[in-house]
């Protein structure tokens, strides 16, 4: 009579591989059941794609409760109470509802200095206020942060919108890509990926677009958006290549992709817009692509039994420090540069970078019929070299300088304008119509 023998290492190897198995089928009925209450996951571009990541930690994170619970001889918790919980009481994305609600009440304060009055389309494309009052406001302008000491100004612009498209595009994005991002990360990472790459813009912003004037919180939208990319890419293989576990596959990689690609083009295209920057933009997606690198959490591999070796833990970390020492000394250098600017000009160097956050449009018709041009035009006023002639009730005469410093004296008997404002909402005109170089030199 033969007996069978299981020693301890063996024994210890069985109950491993029924708790794995407990786990993976509690993984996979998590998926099921997100399937049949939301059905099919889309994975057409950057926010579907993070979607689809953040629905997998969850789902690994209820079935992680599961094994929990059935460890310490707990009830269970359904899958649906568990949704719940993570989207009701003290887990509801209370800074994204604050950055909403900060930038509608400044908003609306920036109309009301402007005296309600919405600027034509042909000075304000966004359906919003004047530049000067954007000015007023904390809009990002480079003399004003490095002559005068207005630091704040580095802060100030991603809460200020230039009229009602911009601002409805931005909280669109905020509300959709935020609530996502905080109620997967939580409030401290949230606000850390949107502050922090919106103050990184906008300095390089001021460092490469000395004369261009720029609000909105397209800085730390996009910082967000460059969080989920990190996120994305360092689960790329869970994501990818182990269909198994809730990725798409190798097949649907290049559909993906050509997604991600049309998403980051259509940001840019608005980004040519006036008082729309993407130097902000692209360097705000960097900053908050390297944050996301230093503070955001790899999903674990070893809940699905498989283990990380020293090396890969070691480049793990290597890669975190690698974020958080990138920003920091970014953001150093760039304050240090951005204080010494009086020193150079940015034109020295770059003199086209202006063209990379403005295009005249519409490029291929006259230059007259353009509504916007990207020129220095603009600025003209608002450094208060303007002299206007008062006749009666009448202006007959004006006098200004040119972006390149050269003055001009126009005759206004026959234009007939007796409103100041009129005045000074056609200066741009007057500077582009009589004006030899519309550039700074």
């Amino acid at each position: 009579q033969s007996r069978m023998f299981v020693n301890e290492s063996d024994k210890e190897e069985v109950e491993l591989s029924v708790s794995l198995q407990r786990r993976l089928r509690d993984f996979h009925f998590a998926r099921g059941k997100r399937k049949e209450m939301k059905g099919e996951e889309s994975l057409n571009g950057i926010k579907a794609l993070y979607d689809h990541l953040a629905n997998i930690r969850s789902d690994v994170e209820w079935a992680e409760d599961a094994a929990w619970r059935r460890e310490h001889e707990k009830p269970y918790l359904s899958w649906a109470d568990f949704q719940e919980g993570r989207e009701t009481g003290m887990n509801r994305p209370f800074f994204t509802y604050a950055v909403i609600v900060i930038c509608t009440i400044c908003l609306f304060v920036s109309l009301g200095l402007n005296g309600w009055v919405i600027e034509p389309m042909s000075a304000n494309l966004m359906a919003g206020p004047s530049a000067q009052t954007l000015i007023d406001m904390g809009a990002k302008k480079t003399s004003l942060i490095v002559d005068d000491g207005e630091w704040y100004r580095l802060v100030t612009p991603m809460f200020l919108h230039a009229g009602f498209i911009h601002y409805f595009l931005n909280m669109i994005g905020m509300w959709f890509i935020g609530i996502g991002v905080e109620i997967t990360h939580g409030f401290w990472n949230t606000a850390i990926f949107f502050v922090v790459p919106a103050i990184g813009g906008n300095i390089m912003s001021a460092i490469f677009l000395p004369r261009y004037i720029s609000v909105g919180a397209s800085g730390g939208i996009f910082g967000l958006i460059g969080a989920c990319i990190a996120d994305i890419v360092t689960n790329w293989t869970l994501l990818f290549q182990n269909k198994e576990l809730g990725g798409v596959g190798d097949r649907s990689r290049f559909v993906v992709l050509f997604y991600l690609l049309i998403d980051i083009i259509f940001n840019v295209v608005v980004g040519f817009t006036p008082y729309i920057d993407n130097f902000t933009h692209f360097f705000g997606m960097m900053y908050g692509f390297l944050c996301g690198l230093s503070k955001l959490e790899r999903l674990s591999t070893a809940f699905f039994g498989v283990e990380e070796g020293l090396l890969f833990k070691c480049r793990r970390c290597l890669v975190r420090f690698f974020g958080l020492a990138v920003t920091m000394i970014s953001i150093f250098v760039t304050v240090i540069v951005l204080a010494e600017s009086n020193n150079y000009r940015a034109e020295d160097f770059c003199p086209h970078c202006r063209y990379v956050s403005c295009v005249p449009f519409p490029f291929w018709g006259s230059y007259e019929d353009r509504w916007w041009y990207c020129d220095d035009c603009d600025e003209i006023g608002q450094d208060g070299k303007v002299t206007a002639t008062l006749n009666g009730n009448l202006y007959t005469a004006i006098n200004f300088t040119c972006p390149d410093d050269t003055p001009v004296d126009i005759d206004l008997k026959n234009q007939e304008i007796d409103d100041i404002a009129i005045l000074q909402r056609e200066l741009p005109n007057f500077c582009r119509t009589y004006c030899d170089n519309v550039l700074s030199n």
